[in-house]
């Protein structure tokens, strides 16, 4: 096991199995999941052949404890193959409506939450601007409606000579460094719902390990969240650019034990549509998502990645029954995101996850 990991555990389990004493204020909390998925790929003949793959996705173990104002929040995962965290940090409630992050954070960029309904996420997640967490300290400020997030994020939460990570971060020979984050959304309420606005800015180093020397990179997203009863719009457009020192046209990305390409340069769309359903059985929600990402570099080819699916909850039990339609797209029959690929092909699987959360 890696060092920093066999650490992370080692503290995590000391500080769960530690007894708290203290006069004041004590909530704590211990968690998790356990999870199975079940894959078909139209690109895949062994896939074809076999009729998909049935086996183990992940387990996660959690610990959310707080004493008066002072807290720590810790998600740690096991996969096939590899393991790490997810979140792990500590925080303080300066007051009703501020709070300081330290440690593993939530990157505040784009919409709050999820720019996805599905288990396979959006376009944004396979290019590292969605549920991405890294290593910094973050400020979330509520005031009437607005909420207001600033970060200062050092790095990823591990170093690019590792694929075993829950978010997708740049590896190999360039590396994020120095990271400015900041997020403002503002929440307009509404007879069923609310309309949520919002716009987000990044902007950071990118350091060369062989020309040891930075780049520069940066993003910006506009998000809206619509809510009305049972229904939910949310659309985002997010525009990056990663100058490295060596002028690349694509960055090496890993996450969770793969590693792939993307545009240095793109813009991406993302527009989603939802309805729930409560029912006697659980909740049921339908819901599609589509993502397109359009990189600016010569011979580049647009991405495509549209997800059509059914999630369903009762009690602990959650599953997810996506149909995933790609075109030059990774995870669905794609090289990456955003390469030359002009002859790529519609590709489609099909993917449904089944878990148990506690």
């Amino acid at each position: 096991m890696h060092p920093l990991k066999l650490a992370t555990l080692l503290a995590l389990t000391q500080l769960t199995l530690t007894p708290l004493v203290h006069a004041a204020s004590q909530d704590i909390e211990l968690g998790g999941f356990v999870r199975a998925n079940y894959g078909w790929k139209d690109y895949s003949d062994a896939s074809k052949d076999k009729g998909g793959d049935f086996a183990f996705d992940a387990m996660s173990v959690t610990f959310d404890g707080k004493i008066d104002d002072i807290g720590v929040s810790v998600d740690y995962r096991f996969a096939s193959g590899l393991n790490y965290v997810k979140r792990a940090y500590g925080y303080m409630d300066v007051s009703d409506t501020t709070q300081v992050q330290v440690g593993v954070v939530k990157v505040p960029f784009g919409k709050p939450g999820f720019i996805s309904n599905s288990y396979w996420f959006s376009t944004n997640y396979y290019l590292g601007f969605e549920d991405n967490y890294d290593a910094g300290v973050k400020v979330v400020h509520h005031w009437d409606r607005w909420q207001l997030d600033a970060a200062f994020i050092k790095g990823p939460e591990y170093g690019s000579d590792t694929l075993d990570r829950y978010g997708a971060d740049i590896i190999g020979d360039n590396e994020e460094t120095n990271q400015l984050n900041l997020r403002a959304v503002y929440s307009l309420p509404l007879a069923d719902g609310h309309l949520n606005l919002g716009g987000s800015l990044e902007a950071g180093q990118l350091y060369h390990a062989v020309e040891e020397d930075n780049g520069d990179r940066w993003a910006a997203a506009l998000h809206a969240d619509w809510v009305s009863g049972p229904w939910n719009l949310q659309a985002q457009v997010t525009h990056y650019q990663y100058n490295s020192s060596d002028d690349a046209d694509t960055l090496t990305v890993g996450v969770v034990g793969a590693a792939y390409d993307i545009a240095s340069e793109a813009t991406g769309y993302n527009l989603n549509l939802s309805r729930r359903f409560d029912t006697r059985w659980g909740n049921i929600t339908l819901y599609n998502d589509y993502g397109l990402v359009v990189p600016e570099g010569q011979d580049q080819d647009d991405s495509t990645q549209n997800v059509l699916g059914l999630s369903f909850n009762r009690g602990p039990i959650w599953a997810y029954f996506d149909y995933i339609v790609g075109n030059n797209m990774t995870f669905a029959g794609g090289p990456g995101v955003g390469l030359a690929n002009p002859d790529a092909p519609w590709d489609s699987r099909i993917n449904i996850n089944v878990g148990y959360y506690f």
